[in-house]
C-alpha cells in the first residue's frame, strides 16, 4: 500500500453546512443539533494520575508500557508509551496487545443507531464488518514515501515509521513493532435517557445523527459497560474499543458538538484501566472524516499517550486545536488530513499521525524520510505556542 496525503488538508473538521435533510422524526424532548467541528479528546479527562499510571505499567498491571525521559532545552519531559522501548536493544522488541471491539447500540425516542446492522449508508456491509476488514485490523504492506515500513496494520506501521531511526533494517530494534490482537465482542446496547441525547438530520440511514452528553455517556462506560465485560476478557491489561455508526457525543450542550472519537483511562482495582471510542463515519456530516479516521486517529492516540498525561513542549493553532495545547495527542494536529487505503475491495481513509519528534523538537527526525509526519506533511517539528 502506496500511501500518500489527501488533498483534505490540515484544520479543524467542520461540519457540512449543507442543508439538514428532512428526516425522521427526533421524537418528543429530544433536543435537535446542526453539527459543528468535529473534535476528538474533548470533554473528557483521566481519572488517574501519571504516577498511578507508571506504578500500574511497572507492575504489569496494565497494557505494555515503557516510560522514558527527553530534553528539549534546559526542560526534560517524562512521557509513556505502549510497547517497549524501541531506542533500547532487546531480543524481542515486539509487543502484542489485545484489543476487543465493543459495538454499542444506541438507543433514545424510538430510534436506533447499530454498527452491526447494514444500512442506507453503505447496502455492501455494516459498519462492524467494514471495521473488521480494514487496515486498522488487518496488515498488510505499507510504504511511506517511497519507504517500506513492513507488512502490519496501518497503526503499528506509524509507530514504526515514527521511530525509524530504530525500527528500520540495520536500526537497533529492526523487529520493534506494536500490534493488536482484535477479537469482537457482543453488541452492548446503551439506552441514552432523553435529557442526555440529541439529533440532527443526515440523509441516510435512519435519517439521523445521533448524540450522547459525553458528561453522561463516559461515566456510563467506565462505571457500568466496562466492569459488565471483565467476564468477557475485558480488563486492564486489554484494550477495549467502543464502535457507534453515526452517532456523535456533546459537551454538557449541544452548542459543544461533535466529539467523534476519543481515549481515555481510569484507576480501576486491578490497575490502570484504558480505552476507546469512535465513531464509524459514512453520515456525510463533517468533512475530513469517513469510515476508520475517528478510529485511526484514536488508537494511533492511545498508542503513544495511553493514560493522556504525556507531556509536550506547547504546541497549537493547528489541526483542531484553536489556542496551544502541550500533550502527545497525535492525531490532533493533523485531524481532518486523510489518506486513501484500499484493502478488501474498498478504500479507507485513515487520518495522517505526527510523529514524536514533531512534539519534541528533534532535528533530525527520528521519523522514516525525515519526515515528521507519517504522510510527509509535517516536515519540521512543531512550531512554538504562543
Amino acid at each position: 500500500m502506496i500511501c500518500g496525503a489527501s488533498a483534505l488538508g490540515i484544520g479543524v473538521l467542520m461540519a457540512l453546512p449543507a442543508a439538514l435533510p428532512a428526516a425522521a422524526s427526533a421524537g418528543p424532548h429530544v433536543k435537535t443539533f446542526r453539527p459543528g467541528h468535529a473534535l476528538y479528546d474533548k470533554g473528557v479527562h483521566a481519572r488517574i494520575t501519571a504516577a498511578q499510571a507508571r506504578a500500574s505499567a511497572l507492575a504489569g498491571t496494565t497494557v505494555p508500557e515503557y516510560t522514558a525521559n527527553v530534553k528539549v532545552g534546559a526542560k526534560t519531559f517524562t512521557y509513556t508509551i505502549v510497547g517497549k522501548n524501541p531506542a533500547v536493544h532487546v531480543t524481542n522488541p515486539s509487543t502484542t496487545v489485545t484489543a476487543e471491539i465493543v459495538p454499542l447500540i444506541m438507543k433514545f425516542g424510538g430510534h436506533t443507531w447499530d454498527p452491526t446492522k447494514v444500512d442506507s449508508c453503505d447496502a455492501g456491509a455494516s459498519a462492524l464488518t467494514r471495521t473488521q476488514k480494514s487496515p486498522i485490523v488487518v496488515a498488510q504492506a505499507h510504504s511511506f514515501g517511497g519507504t517500506s515500513v513492513g507488512s502490519t496494520q496501518v497503526t503499528d506501521a506509524f509507530q514504526r515509521a515514527e521511530f525509524w531511526k530504530f525500527a528500520k533494517p540495520g536500526g537497533v530494534n529492526p523487529g520493534f513493532h506494536v500490534k493488536l490482537a482484535f477479537k469482537t465482542l457482543p453488541a452492548v446496547t446503551v439506552n441514552v435517557p432523553l435529557a442526555q441525547a440529541a439529533t440532527a438530520g443526515i440523509g441516510c440511514g435512519n435519517g439521523l445523527l445521533g448524540a450522547a452528553n459525553i458528561n453522561w455517556l463516559d461515566p456510563h462506560l467506565q462505571n457500568v459497560v466496562i466492569p459488565s465485560l471483565a467476564s468477557q476478557g475485558v480488563g486492564t491489561t486489554t484494550f477495549p474499543i467502543f464502535l457507534l455508526h453515526n452517532f456523535v457525543e456533546y459537551i454538557g450542550n449541544t452548542s459543544q458538538c461533535c466529539v467523534l472519537g476519543y481515549h481515555n483511562t481510569f484507576n480501576a482495582s486491578g490497575g490502570a484501566q484504558t480505552y476507546g471510542l469512535a465513531m464509524y463515519d459514512n453520515s456525510g456530516a463533517f468533512s475530513g472524516s469517513s469510515d476508520i479516521s475517528a478510529l485511526s486517529h484514536e488508537v494511533g492516540e492511545w498508542q503513544n499517550d495511553p493514560n493522556t498525561v504525556n507531556p509536550t513542549p506547547s504546541w497549537g493553532n493547528i489541526g483542531q486545536v484553536s489556542g496551544c495545547q502541550a500533550n502527545l495527542e497525535v492525531g490532533d494536529p493533523l485531524s481532518g488530513t486523510t489518506f486513501n487505503d484500499t484493502l478488501n475491495g474498498f478504500t479507507y481513509h485513515p487520518q495522517e499521525l505526527a510523529f514524536f519528534s514533531w512534539f519534541y523538537h528533534q532535528s533530525p527526525s527520528l521519523g522514516v524520510n525525515g519526515w515528521f509526519s507519517d504522510q510527509g506533511t509535517f516536515r519540521t517539528f512543531a512550531a512554538p505556542c504562543p
